[in-house]
């Protein structure tokens, strides 16, 4: 079997968020060359989770998960099965912290070793049309937020991807400290900066994420759609 059929222009990024250098991995991958052979050829196990899943879902997983071995191995932390969590998180090895997305035929993994680094998350999204748009504004903000983004983006469709895919960076980010699911009101977007968004968290979610308090997520506009990265540091005393 070519497994390099299924997996291309895979290579290694740099990246930033809050002043904190970042090490990534990237990919793009063939759904028609998927097949869960490729799960053993690299040396990996298809989750039990993944049973009764289709084969779109299994060749992301896969994508997703060869990105992060890649990405940590960046950082000398050897990996082999990175382990699903009761909540479908996942279980990165001691020492590491990491966040996957994928979208399209693209997957992509953001890791740090770095033990101020107590959250990270980071999330790809395809473009979006104005016909998708209308039907997911309302679930992603509110009549404020949406004026925010019609004051700070030119392309209002390009903003509301944008904030989408931030508010979703930032829940893998927060998840952490928050251990629970938490919808798209939880945060709500209050300022558009140059290549940034400023969130406000709409209620406490935990002793640590507090009502009103600021959090703040990395965005580009690139591949024909948008790439948000949120980075939550531990404070230092």
């Amino acid at each position: 079997m070519d497994r390099n059929a299924f997996i291309h222009d895979a290579a290694p990024f740099d990246a930033q968020a809050q002043g904190q250098p970042l090490t990534g991995y990237a990919c793009r991958f063939r759904l028609e060359a998927y097949d869960d052979a490729l799960y053993p050829d690299h040396g990996l196990r298809l989750p039990p989770q993944l049973a009764r899943a289709v084969a779109k879902r299994r060749g992301e997983f896969l994508a997703g998960r060869l990105c992060a071995r890649r990405a940590l191995a960046r950082l000398g932390i050897a990996s082999a099965d990175i382990a699903i969590g009761p909540d479908r998180e996942p279980l990165w090895p001691a020492g590491a912290i990491a966040s996957i997305s994928h979208a399209g035929d693209r997957a992509v993994c953001l890791a740090s070793a770095d033990p101020h680094v107590i959250g990270l998350g980071i999330d790809i999204e395809s473009r979006i049309d104005a016909r998708l748009a209308g039907e997911i504004r309302g679930v992603v903000v509110d009549a404020a937020e949406q004026a925010v983004i019609e004051a700070g983006f030119d392309d209002a469709v390009a903003g509301l991807a944008a904030a989408f895919s931030a508010k979703e960076a930032l829940y893998k980010a927060l998840y952490p400290q928050v251990r629970a699911f938490f919808g798209f009101e939880a945060m709500r977007l209050a300022r558009v900066d140059e290549g940034r968004l400023r969130f406000l968290a709409a209620a406490d979610l935990s002793p640590t994420v507090r009502a009103g308090q600021a959090f703040e997520v990395d965005i580009a506009f690139e591949d024909g759609g948008v790439r948000s990265i949120a980075c939550c540091l531990r404070a230092r005393g």
